[in-house]
């Protein structure tokens, strides 16, 4: 029996107004259900464009976005976004933070106090609970983000630099986490980062994007054992052997720069 795919790009291209070349230029993707997969590439290729464009935030200029085969016309349930920031509501605490997505929704009171629960505990912030935003740690707050988008029940999950503001100790103890936590959930997550060792470290596969425009330059499968360790000899491989391809974007982007 076939795997049911859960999220599909097709023809993705993103051209804006102010800009004589387009952002995005004919990405098609598929990303199976339950897979974690990680777009790296050059500040500027159109990563978070592209990751808006999946989560109904913006739309294409040309292509279009399935999920489970039926193409999306916005936001939807089945999508859910996590940010860069946090964005949590400093008069509400840990818990009510966590709930106020599910409110929006309409889902049952009893419901929410459960959901809540169940990831704040996966999250290991329930003893945190009624602490207030002020109170707890950058990393705390974005386990909450965490635990709210979570608590959605989207079998979609998208990141959008989620660790990037974070401490490195602090950036790798989320990783684990966040690992864990994917394992346990089952979600597909699609996964966008500027680091290529946070890629290999979280995803099944890597999609590198190139600039000017923005397209798939190489897609990446990452094979190796979990949990990983980032010092390991195999590890250390794949992390070079994609960084080169980035970096090999970013000199042809400075040269073109500079040749213009």
């Amino acid at each position: 029996m076939e795997s049911v795919l859960s999220l599909e790009l097709r023809h993705i291209s993103r051209s804006f107004d102010h800009s004589v070349r387009e952002t995005l230029k004919d990405i098609s993707l598929t990303v199976e259900d339950g897979e974690f997969v990680c777009i790296v590439g050059p500040s500027g290729c159109g990563k978070s464009t592209l990751l808006n464009i999946v989560a109904g935030l913006d739309r294409p200029t040309s292509g279009e976005i399935l999920v489970n085969g039926k193409p999306i016309a916005g936001a939807g349930a089945d999508r859910v976004m996590m940010f860069q920031e946090h964005a949590l509501y400093p008069w509400l605490n840990v818990r009510e933070n966590v709930k106020f997505g599910m409110k929006l929704a309409g889902v049952p009171k009893e419901e929410q106090e459960r959901r809540a629960e169940h990831y704040l505990k996966l999250v290991r912030l329930w003893e945190f609970r009624d602490y207030r935003i002020h109170e707890i740690s950058g990393g705390m707050k974005q386990r909450t983000a965490l635990a709210r988008a979570l608590c959605l029940n989207s079998p979609v999950l998208l990141m959008d630099e989620p660790f990037s503001a974070l401490d490195k100790q602090t950036t790798n103890k989320l990783r684990a986490d966040l690992e864990q936590i994917w394992e346990e959930t089952k979600k597909t997550i699609l996964f966008v980062t500027h680091s290529v060792e946070e890629a290999v470290f979280l995803a099944d596969r890597i999609v590198v994007l190139s600039d000017n425009p923005g397209c798939i330059k190489e897609v990446f499968p990452v094979d190796l054992p979990r949990p990983r360790e980032i010092d390991s000899p195999e590890f250390l491989t794949v992390r070079h052997q994609i960084l080169s391809c980035v970096e090999r974007e970013v000199e042809k982007l400075a040269k073109e720069e500079y040749d213009s």
